[in-house]
């Protein structure tokens, strides 16, 4: 609209310059006209009178009131003082001609620029609108390797600019999605897996009960039918839990976590894995430090972290859990006194259903992406590293300024 009402001021600008021209070549042929005339009736006159050319050129020259007004009664003798009745000269009617012709000549000159432009300018604009709704039609297909991106100005070019944007967030959400699918695929297939072992155990573990066998195997069947239970409960809930974490249903809680009481809970959880590998468990921090975060929830990282660490700890060995406190963040350090992870692991150890070369044949591998997956949802940070003999440690970071902000 800003080029076709430009061009509107343009084509107005030229029909003043046209006008103005116009007026100036009236005003010549006028003079032409005027010129012609008085010279005929100078020669008409000074033919039989030549002794009044002098007055003749003064009267031209300098126009006399008294002498103008004795003409028009003299023409009036002969009825031409009433303008309608003056004769129609050719050179009056050549000065009306053209006049004329210039008069219609500019507003059709005007019209015709004017359609031209909004011909042009029209066809323009709807030739943009056919590619966008050509655009769009090509995403509702799916393809989104067009171009529509415009840098020129006017709202069609912001249109398509902000097309463009909303088509890079559906191919990334695309993507995304599909990658997704991807995830679900492949977290089915880990789970099929991961209670295929449990199931399959009870079923032979049933059948074996059903022969009636003596009472010591029977409670030792028993005994590892519970087991199986324990673990297919476990890992179902483990599961409910990531579910729940990615579908982002879970609300953490903003509340004053004090870390010595949330490590003695977590502990205490733990106390039977820890008896029965026998491991010496240190604690070194200040009791008064807190940070904000989800109570429950943050128990449920360090557990994780901590049964991650004491499986892979030898018989007699180390824990060593410390924290520390900043006006940047809360840090809780675990470490243990095992073989350490393969440099080559430590990228993956945080992927869901990933296990290392070290872990156990019942291990699953969702401990640890599920703690991931918590601290990340409370604006914290875990990593790992390690020294291979010396064991793994564990950082677990929650930061002060992101709860408060």
């Amino acid at each position: 609209m800003r080029k076709l009402l430009a061009t509107f001021l343009l084509l107005l600008a030229g029909l003043l310059l046209a006008g103005f021209l116009l007026a100036l070549a009236g005003r010549h042929h006028l003079k032409a006209a005027v010129l012609e005339s008085q010279a005929a009736i100078v020669g008409a006159i000074t033919a039989k009178h030549p002794e009044a050319e002098a007055d003749l050129i003064r009267a031209i020259a300098e126009t006399d009131k008294q002498s103008a007004a004795r003409g028009k009664n003299i023409l009036a003798k002969y009825g031409l003082s009433d303008e309608e009745r003056s004769p129609e000269t050719p050179l009056m009617r050549k000065l009306f001609r053209f006049q004329l012709s210039g008069y219609l000549l500019l507003p059709l000159l005007a019209g015709a620029v004017f359609t031209a432009a909004a011909f042009f300018f029209l066809r323009a604009q709807y030739s943009q609108i056919r590619g966008i709704t050509r655009y769009a039609g090509e995403i509702s297909r799916g393809d989104y390797s067009l171009e529509i991106r415009d840098n020129r100005e006017g709202d069609l070019s912001i249109l398509k600019n902000e097309i463009y944007k909303i088509t890079t967030l559906l191919k990334k959400q695309a993507e995304t999605l599909q990658q997704e699918r991807t995830l679900l695929a492949d977290s089915l297939a880990d789970i099929s897996h991961q209670l295929k072992t449990p199931l399959t155990s009870l079923s032979m573990l049933s059948d074996l009960l059903s022969e009636n066998p003596a009472e010591e195997k029977r409670a030792f069947f028993l005994e590892r039918m519970r087991a199986q239970l324990q673990r297919i409960e476990w890992l179902v809930s483990s599961l409910l839990k990531l579910s729940r974490l990615d579908a982002g249903a879970v609300t953490m809680k903003k509340e004053t976590v004090p870390v010595g009481a949330l490590l003695e809970k977590t502990l205490a959880s733990l106390a039977l894995p820890l008896e029965i590998k026998a491991l010496q468990v240190s604690l070194e921090g200040d009791r008064e430090a807190v940070f904000t975060g989800d109570f429950e929830w943050s128990g449920e990282v360090l557990t994780n972290v901590i049964k991650n660490c004491i499986e892979h700890t030898p018989e007699n060995g180390n824990l060593q859990i410390s924290w520390t406190q900043n006006p940047i963040y809360t840090a809780i350090r675990v470490s243990d006194s095992g073989a350490g992870i393969a440099p080559e692991e430590l990228p993956h150890i945080f992927t869901r259903f990933y296990k290392g070369k070290r872990a156990a044949p019942d291990q699953v591998g969702i401990g640890l992406a599920m703690a991931r997956a918590i601290v990340k949802k409370q604006g914290g940070d875990i990593t790992v590293k390690n020294e291979p003999g010396e064991g793994a440690e564990f950082t677990i970071k929650f930061y002060r300024q992101r709860h408060q902000g």
